[in-house]
């Protein structure tokens, strides 16, 4: 083969590998970005499935607190047909038993006990805290006495629902603000325990929220 051919080949092979390289390096940020998307899309699912759904029938409606993303969903079965994406909870954040005058918002699995529609929070749907278990675990790990256990037995056997006072605490539940300003609910965690939204999302909560329903709060 004659040199200059050689030469011409040559370059041209260099030529032809140099624009197949480029041509892999300009779609690279296009493969990224189907990477990204892909675990974007992979997240969203393992997050959709990390969801704790409670034994519900599929018509039964019930309300599901999210304190970590501050967000109260309405659920029916395992559908979700309500999402408040704000909430208020609190001031010294939140725990399995919670005690009088904490200001801790209880974690747990209630049920509305109770609706108060001349409450000064707009409306307040109390819930059933403390519950039969967690009375039951605070007595065993030494938080009420065998008086104060003995007496919520008694009392929550007579009246359907837990006492308002005891020393963890009660009146807890979801309401509104009331006379309080809306950039104060929007700026930090306000309650002694409840959960809160505004004024207008509780009156819209009201169509759905009744006795009996199951609100849990994680």
């Amino acid at each position: 083969m004659p040199k200059s051919l050689s030469v011409v080949l040559t370059a041209t092979l260099l030529l032809i590998a140099t624009s197949t390289q480029a041509g892999l390096h300009s779609h690279a940020p296009w493969v990224a970005s189907v990477t990204t998307a892909t675990e974007r899309s992979v997240s969203l699912w393992s997050e959709l499935a990390a969801i704790e759904f409670p034994a519900v029938a599929p018509e039964e409606v019930w309300v599901r607190i999210d304190l970590k993303r501050r967000e109260l969903a309405l659920f029916q079965g395992e559908q979700r047909i309500l999402t408040i994406p704000y909430l208020a909870f609190g001031t010294a954040g939140a725990n399995r038993i919670r005690l009088q005058g904490s200001s801790q918002t209880p974690i747990g699995d209630f049920r509305i006990d109770r609706i108060n529609r001349q409450s000064r929070f707009r409306l307040f749907f109390g819930i059933d805290y403390p519950t039969p278990e967690i009375a039951h675990e605070a007595w065993q790990s030494g938080i009420l006495s065998d008086e104060d256990y003995h007496d919520y037995r008694s009392y929550r056997r007579r009246n359907g629902h837990p006492p308002a006072h005891t020393p963890l605490g009660g009146h807890i539940g979801i309401h509104g603000l009331g006379n309080r300003p809306a950039n104060l609910h929007q700026i930090r965690d306000w309650t002694e325990g409840c959960i809160a939204v505004t004024n207008t999302e509780i009156q819209m909560l009201e169509r759905w929220l009744d006795v009996g329903m199951l609100v849990v709060i994680r």
